[in-house]
């Protein structure tokens, strides 16, 4: 998973700034606000989880925990949106293709971390 973690801090990085990057007048942030926090709460939440499991598992030793929370933080975003519908999304603006290369790409990418044995010194 050694190669891995920066990877997937990027992606939960790039999640969470898709959310503030306003378009058409305003951001996703604001729209999940307006739909509730049954939305607003596990797409941000999502992101956080993976962005703080892929930061605590840069510092050795890596604890096992890491790229399972990882990967249910993009899983999390990835049900919340319906992804399975990934067709309709990419017609909106900016910010939601990145939310779904962000949630695609990270949840890809921990999901490699998982099946991937970390070598130990």
């Amino acid at each position: 998973m050694k190669q891995m973690k920066p990877l997937i801090l990027l992606f939960a990085i790039l999640g969470l700034a898709s959310l503030f990057i306003p378009a058409e007048g305003f951001t996703l942030f604001s729209m999940l606000q307006v739909m509730g926090m049954g939305y607003l709460v596990p797409v941000a939440g999502g992101f956080v989880l993976a962005a703080v499991a892929a930061a605590v598992a840069m510092k050795p030793p890596a604890a096992t925990w890491c790229a399972p929370a990882a990967a249910a933080g993009f899983a999390i975003v990835f049900g919340r949106f319906k992804m399975w519908e990934v067709g309709q999304l990419f017609d909106g603006p900016l910010p939601i293709k990145l939310l779904v290369v962000a949630v695609f790409g990270g949840l890809l990418v921990s999901i490699i971390g998982l099946v991937k044995k970390e070598e130990t010194a």
